[in-house]
């Protein structure tokens, strides 16, 4: 049996109009899962920058694996008892709800259960309403429940209900996936930033060298923390692949809307790859109108696992260059406009050496702390994400220019975090391990440390992209939902053809992606560019073109004539808009 006690609270977000999370929840399932103690809200920065309302549900719905909840698969998919429930007092227009679906789709005599959690804005405009949208925002694995973006008002989705959901495993699902006894440990541990590789812009066979020794520390680090994951979170570890989610989302889609409702979906990010799973997967009559944004390769995604960069960093460097072009031509709009462009490329690659070699120290702080190269590598790459950052990238820039780093020191731990439950943090490591063909063998210590190295020599070499280490991971065997496909379709095999949106320039699912995926699903796509757009999701780079031609396609179903359109943008980076 699941209860929770309601704590509520809030922020504000453009883009996001709420997630839920928190609580107070105490879980008893299967021996062979975990058991949870107390969870709460707690505000968190996120490696993919989503900004959330928080909250949590005034009831939650009984669990039992086997085979006993309360949401019993809607009657079969029929007249079914009262499905939503408030959500609490802070966010009265809103409803929530816990779904169980099976643990295992493919063995019909299993009769273990997860509970989904979910979240609903309902539609205002009842009189047309046009069925349900889930949202992914991405990940996988975000740590908040169930998000749901507010588009209505620019992108006028107001005849569909939005449902936001915490992925099995997930957040509020339930059971979840667990690696630490408390919230304190697991900040703690990733106060450590063992994943965080300090490496120079120019190399030396010495940097090299510390390379391979940094790579090798931080495979085994992963091996040990992904033994603890598998400690605490049990059978259900190798149930959290994106097949099982594209499951759950059409059971879900027949509890909610009825077994010949087709299925409507926005994503963004790993979003993407759950929508495109969902178009191979799925037969052709249950998919209704997709939207992916930011589009991640599912050939790459679902391949061996890799250090390779193709198709994540491919428009870093030129994303960093438009960022310095942008600051000079905001004139006092941007901190470093003092600067031309080159010379602020110069500045950022001179530091990154000067901190890999003479690691800068900051006393100032109730903690003293170490900043290396890794740790300014880490404010940029995030920083690229949306044009909303870059006045206060500058603003760092600065700082770190004239010698002062204590910007760069950013460590947060909850002073109550011993008495709250960890979260799902790691949950994405598993996630995509579970994707991944299996390894053989691990890898060794110089193939990574080859392959960084071609990276920064063929895409950047101001940021590192380092592998999942999904040969070390543990707590995934057997997979039980790993899915391959060449996620290729012939023509007119769709209703209605799914948008493709993406920016000109992201930091870590290029527009190639989107221009591939559009190859192989052929006229059952449409291709929407923003011109000039830069950072990870075309909403966060606002153009009116795209919103316009995603609001027709709500409502209407009606699609751009071209196969690929292009969009001019509104919003300019350093001045204030909207």
């Amino acid at each position: 049996m699941i209860g929770l006690s309601a704590k509520d609270g809030k922020s504000v977000s453009n883009e996001l109009l709420h997630c839920l999370s928190g609580g107070n929840n105490r879980v008893t399932v299967n021996s062979r899962f975990r058991t949870s103690s107390t969870w709460k809200s707690l505000p968190f920065t996120v490696l993919c920058v989503t900004f959330i309302y928080t909250c949590l549900p005034k009831v939650i719905a009984f669990l039992d694996f086997y085979g006993q909840h309360i949401i019993a698969d809607r009657r079969l998919f029929g007249i079914q008892p009262r499905l939503w429930t408030d959500c609490g007092p802070a966010i009265q227009d809103y409803e929530c709800a816990n779904i169980s679906v099976p643990l295992d789709h493919h063995n019909a005599s299993d009769p273990r259960r997860v509970s989904i959690a979910l979240t609903r804005l309902p539609a205002t405009n009842t009189t047309f309403r046009k069925g349900s949208i889930f949202v992914n925002p991405g990940g996988p694995g975000k740590r908040q429940r169930s998000c749901i973006y507010e588009q209505r008002k620019l992108k006028g989705a107001y005849q569909y209900d939005i449902i936001g959901f915490d992925p099995r495993g997930i957040n509020m699902s339930r059971p979840y996936h667990s690696c630490f006894d408390s919230l304190l440990d697991e900040q703690v541990f990733g106060a450590s930033n063992f994943a965080q590789l300090n490496v120079p812009v120019n190399m030396t066979v010495e940097a090299v060298q510390y390379l391979e020794r940094q790579v090798t520390m931080a495979s085994a680090t992963v091996a040990a923390l992904s033994t603890k994951c598998a400690d605490k979170t049990g059978d259900l570890m190798a149930y959290l692949g994106t097949e099982a989610v594209v499951h759950d989302i059409d059971y879900l889609s027949k509890v909610i809307e009825g077994k010949n409702a087709r299925i409507n979906f926005w994503g963004f990010s790993y979003g993407t790859i759950i929508g495109q799973y969902m178009i191979d997967m799925l037969p052709p009559e249950r998919i209704g109108k997709i939207i992916i944004d930011a589009v991640a390769n599912p050939i790459q995604w679902s391949d061996y696992d890799s250090v390779s960069a193709d198709g994540v960093l491919d428009d870093y460097d030129n994303l960093l260059s438009a960022f310095t072009q942008s600051c000079v031509a905001a004139g006092n709009h941007c901190a470093l406009s003092s600067y031309n462009a080159s010379e602020i490329l110069a500045k950022i690659d001179e530091t990154l050496d000067s901190l890999y070699w003479n690691p800068a120290t900051v006393t100032d702080l109730r903690i003293p702390a170490v900043v290396t190269a890794g740790d300014l590598r880490s404010l940029i790459f995030l920083s690229m994400y949306k044009i909303s950052l870059w006045p206060m990238l500058a603003e760092q820039l600065r700082d770190l220019f004239e010698g002062n780093f204590t910007s760069l020191v950013s460590m947060y731990i909850d002073p109550e975090g011993a008495s709250k439950p960890d979260r799902s943090t790691w949950s994405a490591k598993t996630v995509m391990c579970i994707d991944k063909k299996p390894l053989d063998k691990p890898h060794a210590a110089a193939e990574f440390t080859e392959d960084i190295l071609e990276s920064m020599v063929k895409h950047t070499r101001r940021a590192v992209f380092l592998s999942s280490f999904c040969d070390v991971w543990q707590g995934i065997y057997p997979r039980r939902n790993q899915y391959e496909s060449t996620f290729a379709h012939e023509d007119d095999m769709l209703q209605t053809p799914i948008l493709i949106l993406s920016n000109t320039f992201d930091p870590v699912t290029p527009l190639v992606n989107a221009r591939n995926a559009s190859e192989r699903l052929g006229n059952n796509t449409r291709l929407v560019q923003q011109v000039d757009g830069y950072g990870h999701r075309t909403i966060t780079h606002t153009s009116f073109c795209t919103i316009k031609i995603v609001r027709a396609y709500m409502t209407e179903g009606v699609v751009p004539s071209a196969d690929h359109t292009f969009c001019q943008v509104d919003e300019q980076p350093f001045f204030p808009f909207g």
